[in-house]
């Protein structure tokens, strides 16, 4: 059977062209061919199929050989090519093979022209082999192979490359990290096979909504990288973060089952941050784990949150003696109830008296104490005071709840109810004086642990609060079966409600969710008195703010009590 060759003749001459197919058919093969004799014909016949092979004449009226190689050349084929000749020189004939010529052939010789085609379509299909296993091994060294996306090592080298034309042409560019939540549960449950479509079709929804020359990867697991690599300004990143989470808001179906699906993204932008690819990445991965921890979609990189810096380190070093040798202090920061006018209670808030840096606000050392393990002994430490304070106040007839804040870690840690035990009965203090503030994403991140912590709390007789109510995911179902007695409504509605229609929506809707669960609600964030009566309008529990009282020492708020606008609550 005939051997099939589609063979390109770059001939003037029809009877030349005849011979070429007759020796053609004589050795075996089938060709499928066309005769040009013009640039424009050549190209033309490139761009309408494949070729096997390339015959070409030396010299034609208004073409030649060396042009015809060239212009296969230019176009980025390698086709085996062959020029005939009735009268090629030996320095003709070379001067073709430097240009790239697979063999020259003299029209008269033609007992040499089937060997030599045979020898080129053999060594062109070894190189097609040999390309065909190099891009194969590119793709697997720089495709995921479940989402067919680029992997982190590609994903690192065109990082790479953006940062350096962003440093030639001195533009902003930022790079995402992105986390998708509970995607280990979809493993387990339904099984690696529906994870993995799961993850193809969380690229692609992703991939749809970015625009060239904007990079989508997967790092691996659940992680996808995205490279924005021409940013007009820094702050067009929200732009894009916000459709990014839209494209995952409806369900994701598998096997007709709906997925939901949530994401916490980490930023980090060039120079800002840094410039250059590895220390961009960390940076992101940082971040990110910061939004997945505080539970809030997204979250642009800081220095205070990586505890592997120079600085970061130093500080926690420091911290631990900071809580050993007392250079810790609490400000307290009153709570009165709205309709009696009635302080009831005040906020411990944590500060750190630094030898060098002055004075330290809880953001500058709570997440990094979190990470490295001291925020147990912080936590002890801020019990213990805050409830010594409270019952010195006792003592002289000032009988107020304190309030401190738990950190997720500190919520989560099994032996918090035996440290809270533990300062109370080094104070002598009742647990009814005690109010502990939980945040939303802390209890989101493990919920099953929060409640059996938050039902032993309960039991114990403390106080449970919500603190920033209406910023996290907690769902109305849990909070029904969570033990808790108030929540607080966070400072950002507070502040907008008298501005804004939304703000003041929440706050309406959360005081009276509050009040058909059976909780107080508490605002803070009250500014103005403007504020506090709108608040007490919609019958708000209470308030919390500078327009109350600034947060300030135990001392400077004992010399305060006597002179507020405020009545402290009679002695009992």
């Amino acid at each position: 059977m005939a051997t099939p060759l589609r063979v390109l003749i770059v001939e003037n001459s029809e009877a030349d062209a005849e011979l070429l197919l007759r020796e053609l058919r004589r050795g075996g093969y089938a060709p499928e061919f066309e005769r040009v004799e013009t640039p424009e014909e050549m190209d033309d016949a490139l761009a309408r199929q494949s070729w096997d092979l390339i015959v070409s004449d030396y010299l034609m009226p208004r073409f030649n050989g060396l042009q015809a190689l060239k212009r296969t050349h230019d176009k980025g084929f390698d086709i085996p090519f062959i020029i005939v000749s009735g009268s090629i020189g030996e320095d003709v004939a070379v001067a073709a093979m430097k240009a790239g010529a697979h063999d020259y052939l003299m029209k008269d010789n033609t007992t040499r022209l089937l060997p030599a085609i045979a020898r080129e379509l053999r060594e062109a299909r070894m190189r097609q082999e040999r390309r065909q296993a190099e891009e194969t091994i590119h793709r697997l060294a720089y495709t995921d192979p479940v989402t067919d996306l680029p992997n982190r090592v590609r994903f690192r080298e065109l990082v790479q490359q953006a940062i350096e034309e962003a440093k030639k042409n001195r533009h902003p560019l930022a790079l995402l990290h992105m986390n998708l939540e509970h995607f280990r549960e979809v493993n387990d449950t339904l099984g690696h096979n529906r994870g993995d479509s799961l993850l193809k079709q969380v690229g692609t929804r992703l991939h749809g909504v970015l625009f060239a020359p904007d990079i989508i990867a997967r790092l691996g697991g659940d992680e996808f990288g995205i490279l924005l690599p021409r940013l007009a300004a820094t702050g067009d990143v929200q732009h894009v973060i916000k459709k990014l989470q839209d494209s995952l808001a409806a369900p994701f179906m598998i096997d007709g089952i709906p997925i939901a699906i949530e994401a916490s993204i980490g930023v980090a932008t060039m120079p800002k941050h840094a410039d250059d690819a590895d220390t961009l990445l960390q940076r992101a991965d940082i971040a990110m784990y910061h939004a997945k921890q505080m539970a809030s979609g997204y979250v642009i990189y800081a220095p205070e949150y990586d505890r592997h810096s120079p600085e970061q380190l130093g500080l926690m070093a420091e911290l631990r003696d900071a809580i050993v040798y007392n250079q810790l202090l609490l400000h307290f920061q009153p709570k009165v109830e709205i309709k009696t006018g009635r302080i009831v209670g005040t906020e411990a808030l944590v500060r750190w008296q630094h030898p060098r840096r002055g004075l330290l606000m809880p953001d500058k050392f709570i997440i990094a104490a979190e990470r490295t393990g001291l925020i147990g002994p912080l936590t002890r430490w801020v019990l213990t005071d805050a409830l010594s304070h409270c019952q010195g106040a006792r003592r002289q007839g000032i009988q107020l709840r304190v309030s401190v804040n738990l950190s997720a870690r500190s919520l989560h840690d099994p032996h918090l109810p035996e440290i809270i035990e533990e300062a109370l009965k080094a104070t002598d203090a009742e647990p009814g004086q005690l109010t502990l503030e939980i945040t939303e994403s802390a209890i989101v991140l493990d919920p099953k642990r929060a409640e059996e912590t938050l039902v032993a709390l309960s039991r114990m007789g403390t106080w449970l609060s919500i603190d920033d109510f209406g910023t996290g995911y907690t769902s109305l179902a849990s909070i029904k079966h969570l033990p808790i007695n108030e929540i607080k409504i966070d400072k950002s509605f507070v502040m907008g409600m008298l501005t804004n229609k939304s703000d003041a929506m929440i706050v309406r809707a959360v005081v009276e969710l509050g009040h058909n669960l059976g909780l107080a609600v508490v605002a803070e964030g009250v500014e103005t008195k403007e504020m506090f009566d709108a608040l007490a309008a919609l019958g708000c529990d209470e308030a919390q703010g500078y327009f109350i009282c600034r947060p300030q020492t135990c001392e400077a708020l004992k010399s305060w009590f006597p002179t507020a606008a405020w009545k402290l609550a009679p002695a009992g």
